[in-house]
């Protein structure tokens, strides 16, 4: 039995923190390396040797359930589509009302 007192992390957990830590580290080596053109002719013998994903992003976080009252979908009323025609609607509303007050 282990005692209650060691940390063992997860793996994932393990695999994204020294991820992270190789990927600072070499962003931070190739910000220093830019400044010194010496320094930039050797980065590929100088930089960490561990393979990192500098131009990677993390994975997305994993969808949450709605708030309560709000619709789920699309909001297909603010696609330019809706947006031009409820415009259109409101220009030909108001010319009805206008020509209804002045000819009235």
């Amino acid at each position: 039995m282990r005692p209650a007192d060691t940390f063992l992390p997860d793996a994932k957990d393990h695999r994204r923190r020294t991820r992270r830590q190789v990927r600072h580290e070499a962003r931070s080596w190739l910000r220093t390396a830019t400044a010194d053109d010496e320094l930039l002719e050797d980065a590929d013998a100088l930089c960490p040797r561990e393979v990192h994903d500098l131009g990677r992003h993390p994975s997305r976080r994993p969808p949450e359930p709605p708030k309560p009252g709000r619709r789920g979908g699309f909001k297909v009323w603010k696609t330019p589509y809706w947006k031009r025609r409820k415009a259109l609607r409101r220009a030909r509303f108001a010319a009805a009302s206008r020509s209804a007050r002045v000819g009235g």
